[in-house]
């Protein structure tokens, strides 16, 4: 990881630091300024708000590094220590005496949780819980003004401290004088390494190791449970600064030392008590090295400007064939009664001695490469079989050397080879189940042209305790049973029916294990027809299972991708890959081969490993942890979107309606291979399951609905282990303002009152309308009164009678004509707001001839119309206007008989 780039020059000051999460921290030489690298982000803090200022420092440290109970990260330097607190993001300074500024630190904390810095001077510092700090002396140091130094922390949290040949402890009895290192043993070097008991050399014990065949003293510290050891190239110059920088890690049976700008890699035999150097790793720059005390088989360097990640793979695999110029693709393993090894490849036949040194069988001498594959060593005599190229079949003397071979069928390629019986060979091939017979070279047909398993592809036979001879076909299991039938076993299982079966096991109990292609492994019990199926959801590392062996505790089955171990007891997995020391994660069918009980062998892509079953630790299922690194939302306390890392601080984030969106970034402590690493969330009622969100662990959630949500997040490492934990984040959102309940009940009461509002207006519109209609009724029938006034009526009747009597007929037709049309008139105007002038003059020419009638004649009228009106039917009135003002004129016709001609003008 570049530090330095160019967007600042800062150089790393310090060695890196791995904190309880497995997390990196480094410091640069701005002075008061950390980082926290998580493998995908950098987290900066700084104990100046502003600009801070450059120190003086050019690598390696003056600064070391503790972490305390609460999960404080100390950085001592020799004035003051930082205290980082990383969920808050805050960073304080404690400052000290010291009597040499400038002079290297170191840092320990002792069990009840004070904190001590060694800084140069005649005494050490001791921070207590409260932050009190107190120079702590001894008669010793004030005698012979000698500097101390801490040189090492225990794990059970003992802190030893040197001041020349004067070892001093702190422990649950305080701060005290150990013992003078010439009294404890006057053979061990003034410059010494320190090591857990155990680690490097025999548990308890004292005497001398070889370095690369040199003697070296080494003393085993009862009370102290450690080794002082003398190791070479040590100088007293680097040594305390050293302290600091851990230039000593034991890694399972590698020893690594940091000493300038180098890395010694050491191989350590406990037994023998001997270190060897098998490697060097070079730097252009001086380095420092550092790891987890648990975890420490992922070590961290630093340079100026670099931070370097080195995995140390563990021993408990022996990768074998592993040649220089190229690969070797085992295809199948074997061994003899003089423990040698045998191994099939595509480039030829090797030969692994007792003594692990390989070569090629030089007896083959005709076609030394030519491709092996399914090696058979019969059990009672020194007979090796193998299947080479041409679709031939080998038998090799292994005492005299000699060989023959016999040809196969045309375009037959064998999958498996197995013993029958003395005289007799299994072939499972591409067209079938054959037996071969080894006197005669014979090969026949095991299935009739009937059978069932006639010309399947058969890829291992197993002749199992109970009699029966379990197949395994491209279409399932096939059984051969002792009257000779054969069957294919059929089930409610649907894998078992379809599956292409690769490999048969037969366990202790006569069980049943069949590796498959795409299935996983697929478990029988032939006696109750029990049927488990385990796949990578179960925790097998690939669904293509090609090999299997059984030890005392476990199963282990070769995949096209890892190495997994299935715990009989827990009935759980433990995975394997190349960087535990596998020689390659890809394996090969038919390569695989238990010489023991402590000699398992599986091959593959890249040469084959050997291990002792026995001594392969059960490691923990989920070894890492999930973390958030921060947090991005809107914040209703303070307005405004924020940013957290680290930890939010609250059970429950709520969010706003309108500011309804989240989004954060999350990291896996799995730092060598996170970019394998693999993030998904999922949201209950929101999401179909878990969404996959790739490497680099970022979430962004737009339009979360209202409601209460649980953000629930998980990874998975390199392996596809999942983490021991997930994250969940409750996220509220509040309801929009329209949805609330204050809302709809306001809306609710509006609403009513609107309502109620709206039909008291339609109730008095109505009631006005009614009155109104029956205002216009009465005056109607007013006005129909008012028409056909009664005594008009009267005098009209009157009239009638006496033009019956006086007139004759006709007169009282035509009296009846015009009283009938000024009656119908005078009705159908009351029926209309508005009449036509043509119909209003008709009226007027009906009441004036029965007036005129009713003087005997005697009135002589006209109705003149003038001629600018026109059309005089468009014209509407209001009914009887013009009537009305005739009668008024017509009234004296009824009060006063005629004495002079009177003429009236309307």
């Amino acid at each position: 990881m570049e530090i330095k780039n160019g967007a600042n020059s800062y150089l790393i000051t310090s060695a890196a630091f791995i904190d309880k999460d497995r997390f990196v921290w480094y410091s640069t030489n701005r002075d008061g300024e950390f980082y926290r690298f998580d493998g995908n982000h950098k987290l900066r803090y700084s104990y100046f708000k502003d600009k801070a200022p450059h120190a003086n420092s050019y690598y390696i440290s003056h600064l070391s590094w503790a972490q305390d109970h609460i999960g404080n990260i100390w950085a001592a330097e020799p004035e003051y220590a930082y205290i980082i607190s990383p969920d808050s993001m805050r960073v304080r300074r404690i400052n000290y005496p010291t009597e040499k500024p400038g002079a290297e630190t170191a840092i320990g904390i002792d069990g009840s949780q004070n904190v001590w810095v060694s800084n140069g001077s005649n005494y050490l510092i001791k921070i207590g819980p409260n932050g009190k700090t107190t120079k702590i002396s001894h008669p010793i140091l004030a005698q012979t003004k000698l500097t101390i130094a801490i040189i090492k922390v225990t794990t059970d949290q003992k802190i030893l401290a040197r001041a020349g040949d004067d070892l001093f402890v702190i422990d649950n009895n305080g701060f005290h004088f150990f013992a003078n290192l010439k009294k404890l043993d006057k053979l061990l070097s003034p410059v010494f390494g320190i090591i857990e008991n155990g680690e490097i050399f025999k548990k308890n014990s004292t005497g001398y190791y070889k370095h690369n065949t040199i003697p070296y003293r080494y003393t085993y510290i009862k009370s102290l449970n450690l080794h002082f050891f003398d190791y070479p190239g040590l100088d007293y110059s680097n040594y305390q600064r050293n302290y600091g920088n851990n230039n000593f890690l034991a890694i399972g049976s590698k020893l690594l030392t940091a000493n300038g700008k180098n890395i010694y890699v050491n191989k350590i035999d406990t037994q023998k008590n001997e270190i060897v150097s098998t490697d060097t790793i070079r730097f252009k720059i001086p380095i420092a090295i550092n790891a987890h005390k648990d975890y420490n088989n992922m070590v961290w360097i630093s340079g100026y400007d670099e931070l370097y990640k080195l995995m140390v793979t563990p021993s408990i695999f022996t990768r074998m064939l592993q040649l220089k110029d190229k690969k070797l693709s085992t295809r199948g393993i074997t061994a003899d009664a003089r423990d040698n090894l045998y191994v099939g490849t595509y480039d030829g036949l090797y030969i692994v001695g007792p003594d692990k040194k390989v070569r090629k069988d030089l007896f083959l001498t005709d076609k030394p490469n030519d491709f092996y594959d399914c090696l058979l060593q019969e059990k009672d005599s020194p007979v090796l079989w193998a299947f080479f190229s041409g679709n031939k079949l080998r038998r090799i003397d292994l005492i005299t050397h000699k060989s023959s071979v016999f040809d196969l069928r045309q375009y037959m390629d064998l999958n498996c080879l197995k013993e029958k019986s003395q005289n007799e060979l299994w072939l499972g091939t591409n067209k079938g189940l054959f037996v071969f017979n080894k006197k005669n070279g014979g090969l026949k047909a095991y299935s009739n042209v009937n059978d069932p398993l006639a010309k399947l592809p058969v890829f291992d036979v197993l002749q199992s305790k109970l009699g029966t001879i379990p197949i395994a076909t491209n279409i399932g299991l096939f059984f051969k049973k002792n009257n000779g039938s054969t069957t294919r076993y059929k089930t409610t299982n649907q894998p078992l029916n379809h599956a292409s079966i690769l490999t048969i096991h037969e366990d202790t109990d006569g069980n049943l294990w069949m590796g498959t292609f795409n299935n996983g492994v697929i478990f029988l019990n032939v006696g109750t027809g029990q049927i488990k199926t385990y796949n990578t959801i179960n925790g097998l590392s690939n669904n293509i299972v090609c090999g299997i062996l059984e030890s005392k505790k476990a199963l282990w089955f070769s995949t096209y991708y890892g190495l997994s171990r299935f715990d009989k007891q827990k009935a759980a997995f433990t995975l394997f890959y190349k960087e535990d020391g596998l020689p390659d994660n890809e394996f090969n069918l038919r390569s695989v081969y238990r010489k023991n009980d402590n000699s398992f062998y599986f091959g593959g892509l890249n040469g084959l490993v050997e291990f002792d079953p026995e001594k392969i630790n059960h490691r923990p299922a989920h070894p890492h942890h999930i973390f958030l690194f921060s947090a991005s939302y809107f914040s209703k306390e303070k307005n405004s979107n924020i940013t957290k890392y680290l930890d939010i601080g609250k059970n429950v984030i709520e969010l706003p309606y309108n500011k309804n969106y989240f989004s954060a970034k999350f990291s896996i402590n799995e730092l060598f291979y996170n970019e394998k690493s693999t993030f998904s969330y999922k949201i209950d009622g929101l999401t179909n399951g878990w969404i996959d969100v790739g490497t680099l662990g970022e979430i962004e959630l737009f339009g979360l609905p209202y409601g209460s949500h649980v953000l629930q997040v998980k990874a998975k490492d390199a392996k596809g282990i999942e983490t021991a934990n997930e994250i969940r984040i409750t996220i509220d959102v509040d309801q929009v303002f329209f949805q609330t309940f204050l809302f709809k009940a306001f809306v609710f009461l509006i609403t009513i009152g609107m309502i109620t509002s709206f039909f008291i207006w339609k109730s008095r519109k109505q009631k006005k309308i009614f009155e109104r209609e029956t205002e216009i009724i009465k005056l109607r029938t007013s006005a129909l009164k008012a028409q056909m006034n009664p005594h008009f009526l009267f005098n009209i009747l009157n009239n009638m009678q006496s033009v019956l009597i006086l007139k004759g007929e006709r007169e009282v037709n035509r009296y009846f004509a015009a009283f009938s049309k000024l009656l119908r008139l005078t009705l159908d105007m009351s029926k209309q707001d508005l009449v036509s002038l043509n119909d209003e003059l008709d009226y007027i020419k009906s009441y004036l001839l029965l007036n005129n009638l009713q003087l005997n004649n005697e009135l002589d009228y006209s109705v003149v119309v003038e001629s600018s009106i026109g059309e005089f039917i468009s014209y509407f009135f209001t009914g009887n206007a013009i009537t009305t003002i005739c009668r008024k004129c017509n009234y004296p016709w009824a009060r006063y008989k005629k004495r002079e001609k009177t003429e009236y003008q309307v």
